[in-house]
């Protein structure tokens, strides 16, 4: 086990793996929508096609929620913040497209959130995730 770190789960709520066609959507006026991969009740990891420019003023936006959509379900205002972000480059592409990961937390989230939540992930996850993120192995 030569330069492997030992990781320690920090995480307070189980994830688990979401459903194909499970999306996540930062609002208000982002562009920032993508696949979920894992959600817990404590937050959640989505993959989105990074669409900024460096010119446009719109990047600067406040991103303050977090909408969750899937078949027949839906959760908005979900408040959050950042806990990473970053770009994804083990994977082929065939586009100049930039694709991005974003790992947020949920905060200070009502009653009528929080139950809206469960409901959705007693709806849309497949199975528990095991191990850490791989960008936290080393």
């Amino acid at each position: 086990m030569v330069g492997r770190k030992r990781t320690v789960e920090r995480r307070k709520n189980k994830r688990y793996k979401a459903v194909e066609g499970a999306y996540a959507a930062i609002s208000p006026k982002s562009r920032k929508l993508g696949q979920i991969i894992d959600i817990s009740m404590g937050g959640l990891c989505f993959k989105y096609i990074d669409t900024s420019n460096t010119d446009e003023k719109d990047d600067q936006l406040p991103e303050e929620t977090v909408f969750l959509s899937s078949m027949g379900y839906y959760v908005g205002d979900l408040p959050f913040k950042i806990v990473d972000d970053y770009e994804v480059t083990n994977t082929p592409s065939f586009s100049s497209m930039k694709v991005r990961k974003r790992h947020v937390q949920f905060k200070d989230l009502s009653f009528k959130q929080l139950f809206d939540l469960d409901y959705y992930l007693r709806n849309n996850v497949t199975e528990q995730v095991e191990n850490p993120p791989q960008q936290y192995q080393s």
